[in-house]
């Protein structure tokens, strides 16, 4: 399993895609970094650009739904399939590789998100301000001061749940259909549909069952729920069902998947 995971990063890794995005992100960094210290004085420091540079995971989940879209969709579209089924592996082996070596890269592109932004902005901001008053707002709305590097690790923790979700879906994706631009393309859709359908939806009770309703775990902590009748425990109930459902429905498209191309 493990050289299966292996060779399923290798293939990720070979891509210039990869390092474009890699690119991307570390340029959009960059150009974050010289926003704070130029624009922002209060956040000009390296904890301030770490929560800032937290809002770049959405970008790291586009392009890992990019990645997740296409890597078993680009098995059958290139013809490629029939060479990986002939290993004397079991097809469930083969896609769970596939779904590890994605949730891999997408953890590690945003462990080195956390790393370069602390970094870079040390080498250009400064590396004070450990902690900071933060304006905590919580069930009894009573402000409290708390270090503001446990606030830049929840700016970092939160997003990595729409984050995993997406991933599975667009992996999900990938294994219904034959064409990997289209698996990207439904994949992308749905990650910008989501918002808006629940916005959309919001009038409904069975609203709040929807996927995209429940990834946004941070509002049990600041603000409260979006829709009437959440609660932490069940968006975490929810979001459970949807992952099992998810990968049992790419378990069994791909075991019946035909490899004639």
């Amino acid at each position: 399993m493990w050289g299966l995971i292996l060779n399923e990063n290798a293939k990720i890794y070979r891509r210039s895609r990869t390092w474009i995005f890699v690119g991307i992100v570390m340029l959009a960094l960059l150009a974050l970094c010289m926003l704070v210290r130029k624009s922002i004085p209060p956040s000009a420091h390296v904890w301030g650009l770490m929560n800032t540079s937290s809002g770049l995971i959405t970008l790291i989940t586009i392009f890992a739904a990019v990645v997740g879209g296409d890597i078993v969709a680009s098995e059958f579209s290139t013809g490629t399939a029939k060479l990986l089924l002939t290993r004397p592996v079991s097809r469930l082996q083969i896609l769970w590789s596939k779904y590890i070596a994605v949730l891999l890269f997408a953890l590690g592109f945003v462990a080195l998100l956390f790393v370069a932004s602390w970094i870079l902005g040390g080498l250009v901001l400064g590396f004070d301000g450990a902690t900071m008053p933060y304006q905590y707002v919580g069930s009894n709305q009573e402000p409290a001061q708390i270090p503001y590097a446990s606030e830049v690790l929840r700016s970092y923790a939160f997003p990595l749940v729409p984050l995993v979700m997406t991933l599975t879906v667009s992996f999900m994706i990938s294994t219904l259909f034959r064409s990997s631009s289209l698996a990207i393309a439904v994949s992308i859709l749905l990650l910008f549909a989501g918002t808006v359908v629940v916005t959309a939806l919001s009038r409904y009770t069975w609203d709040k069952y929807i996927l995209f309703a429940n990834t946004n775990l941070s509002q049990y902590f600041v603000g409260g729920p979006s829709l009437k009748g959440m609660s932490l425990g069940f968006s975490v109930v929810v979001l459970i069902v949807y992952f099992v459902v998810f990968h049992l429905v790419a378990a069994i498209a791909f075991r019946k998947r035909d490899v004639a191309v």
